[in-house]
């Protein structure tokens, strides 16, 4: 059996909004070595030098109107959209891995410094990877009271070329595919809204030694979507691309989605269920599960009741963008 944790269904957080951008690599440029920020980039590439013995980095740029674009940026273009109709925030919760460009002047500083929006309680974590997108609803379980208002915001941006995470202790480590970054804004409560969401726990695959990822997978999703009672499967697009049989998920009966190109890291799964809320592929009155994986042996999974179609964003890159 897979070490399963905290299957029983906890207290819901609701979600109303979803919003995200996303920048794939072909819009990013390689920096040039003497490029102008580069004391802002210089503790990333002595980190990667002094700790992991990697040389000739190199760093890259998204631009924007001949501006570079941050991570910080990414999470308030999907702010923005979010916060139309909100001045303030009771709970803002910012979660990200990778380091932001501006390696001495985090995102959350920034945001809260050039935005005009009040939040009582911000909090930050990171180094969660893919994870984040789910175990950020936990956070949001524990922090949230009452009718108080929330945001979930979700960013990732890799500044540096050959920058890619991995996670050790399993036999099968890595994540295959391409990655992309991207930026996710959820709106979030605790009284009611258009999509139910229940935190389901982690799952180890480390007691499944000796079985094929597919195998590991399977009966891990196999216990969990008993008991989210899944219509539907949204699972990690790079966890996804391991498991395929000639090109299409072999998970279950029950239905699940064809593999996107591309892996949006701990916003992967919001988007995957944006797109399909979008085209009528999930319909309110049905329970989707959420799976989330962190490239080496741990999923992350939560459950979703679409109770009615929320609000929708998918926002492009503009040059309105506030915090650099």
């Amino acid at each position: 059996m897979p070490d399963v944790h905290s299957l029983n269904r906890r207290t819901s957080v609701f979600v109303n909004h979803i919003c995200w951008v996303t920048a794939e690599d072909h819009l990013y440029t390689l920096d040039k070595p003497d490029v102008e920020d580069y004391d802002y980039l210089s503790p990333h590439i002595y980190m990667e030098e002094h700790y992991y013995g990697k040389s000739t980095l190199r760093t890259r740029s998204l631009l924007s109107a001949g501006r570079r674009v941050t991570a910080g940026d990414l999470a308030l273009i999907a702010m923005e959209s979010l916060s139309e109709n909100a001045e303030q925030w009771d709970v803002l919760i910012l979660a990200q891995t990778y380091p932001d460009r501006y390696a001495m002047n985090p995102p959350l500083a920034r945001i809260l410094e050039s935005t005009s929006w009040k939040v009582d309680y911000p909090l930050a974590f990171s180094h969660l990877g893919a994870l984040a997108g789910l175990e950020g609803i936990q956070a949001a379980r524990w922090t949230l009271m009452g009718d108080q208002r929330g945001a979930l915001v979700l960013t990732e941006q890799r500044v540096l070329e050959s920058g890619v995470l991995t996670r050790q202790g399993c036999s099968q480590t890595g994540v295959p595919g391409e990655r992309s970054d991207m930026a996710v804004a959820l709106d979030l409560s605790k009284e009611m809204g258009a999509l139910e969401v229940d935190y389901m726990g982690k799952v180890s695959m480390n007691s499944a030694e000796g079985r094929s990822i597919s195998e590991k997978v399977g009966s891990i999703l196999e216990e969990l979507m008993k008991s989210c009672q899944a219509n539907h499967v949204i699972v990690q697009s790079s966890l996804a691309s391991r498991i395929c049989i000639d090109g299409e998920q072999q998970l279950h009966p029950v239905k699940t989605f064809g593999i996107p190109h591309r892996d949006y890291q701990s916003g992967d799964v919001w988007i995957q269920l944006g797109e399909q809320l979008q085209n009528g592929s999930i319909r309110p009155g049905e329970h989707v599960l959420l799976v989330a994986w962190d490239g080496g042996c741990l999923l992350s999974a939560s459950c979703a009741f679409v109770t009615r179609q929320p609000n929708l964003s998918k926002l492009p890159l503009h040059s309105e963008i506030g915090t650099t």
